[in-house]
């Protein structure tokens, strides 16, 4: 996968001061971003359907508590299914599940899989089914007016994704005939869903933009769950570099020392242990990305609940004595105080 920084660059910069782009006021709601679902058709080939408990809670836990929801791009793999047998298979539960919160709240962006909305009835929405809903960004702005957060899916300015994507959709398309048969035979071990092809140093590209900007950029796209510029595996090493530089000879330290090497071990496996999003190692909290609902164990969201964010973590069933398991959380204000003088709080992490 190709990233033009440069075009990428123009793209965010386009949208960040385009007038038409929609404004959210989070000082006064609560919001929830969930992207890169990839909803299927319920078969094989769905990478989407063991996680359809998990996230059917999860709505059911922010309807109720009054979030708005945000839907930030790839919800549906339309690469590989059309509409109708994505809404024959979802019909009654997630998008059900998501009606119910109104269409006041809920707001749609478009993705790289699932650009089609500008044509197709939505069926997120309620009575008429709405066409031409979804956006390509959104913005949100603070208590004192300031708009400082832009979100988008975060595909823009990648050749196969954004400028070239008939091509890709033609062998996605081709290979998911082929995947069930593949996987039988073991010509085909997709362990998972979440081992991104987009480029590890992709962050730096979109980072590099916030940092200039002097905002703070929520994304999702490459399936790998950042807070705060810095991925769950760079927030394991920081922790473990502290505990060895200051835990020689607590057993206590050792243990925790042990378990976060472990979970390193982990993330490394499944290619989610990124390049630092700054070559400096002190990334400022610029860089916010949700993630997505294809992990064998869960899926992850971003929470915006006022001035605070937060990512979460939603375990399945049976993989966690969690259910619900907060991965960095920060006040808006405070990140975006650090974005403009430059310098880095140190953040611990929760394993």
């Amino acid at each position: 996968m190709l990233q033009d920084k440069n075009l990428t660059h123009k793209k965010l910069t386009g949208l960040w001061e385009s007038s038409q782009v929609k404004v959210l006021d989070h000082s006064s709601t609560k919001f929830v971003v969930l992207s890169d679902l990839h909803l299927g058709d319920g078969k094989t080939s769905d990478d989407f359907v063991g996680n359809e408990a998990t996230l059917m809670k999860a709505l059911r836990y922010y309807h109720d508590e009054g979030y708005h929801l945000i839907l930030l791009g790839d919800i549906e793999e339309f690469w590989q299914f059309d509409i109708d047998s994505i809404v024959k298979r979802y019909n009654g539960s997630i998008y059900e599940a998501i009606r119910a919160f109104g269409d006041d709240r809920v707001h749609r962006v478009f993705g790289n899989h699932d650009s089609e909305w500008g044509r197709l009835k939505d069926p997120t929405r309620n009575t008429p089914l709405q066409v031409n809903f979804a956006s390509e960004a959104l913005k949100m702005r603070s208590k004192d007016g300031d708009v400082r957060i832009l979100l988008i899916h975060g595909h823009q300015g990648s050749r196969n994704s954004d400028k070239s994507s008939w091509f890709s959709r033609f062998f996605v398309r081709l290979f998911k005939r082929l995947k069930p048969v593949a996987r039988k035979t073991r010509i085909y071990r997709h362990k998972s869903a979440t081992k991104s092809q987009i480029p590890r140093s992709y962050e730096k590209t979109l980072y590099s933009w916030a940092k200039e900007q002097k905002v703070i950029l929520i994304c999702g796209h490459t399936h790998r769950a950042i807070f705060a510029s810095k991925s769950f595996a760079a927030r394991l090493r920081d922790e473990i570099h502290s505990l060895n530089k200051n835990g020689e000879g607590d057993p206590t330290i050792q243990e925790r020392t042990t378990l976060l090497k472990h979970r390193l071990a982990e993330e490394r496996l499944k290619d989610r242990d990124i390049e630092e999003c700054d070559d400096s190692g002190d990334a400022l909290p610029c860089y916010f990305n949700s993630g997505c609902a294809l992990y064998h164990d869960g899926i992850t969201v971003i929470e915006v609940n006022h001035d605070e964010l937060r990512l979460v973590k939603w375990h399945k069933p049976g993989t966690s004595d969690q259910n619900v398991q907060v991965y960095g959380e920060g006040s808006i204000q405070a990140f975006l105080a650090q974005i403009d003088r430059g310098s880095v709080l140190k953040a611990s992490v929760s394993v």
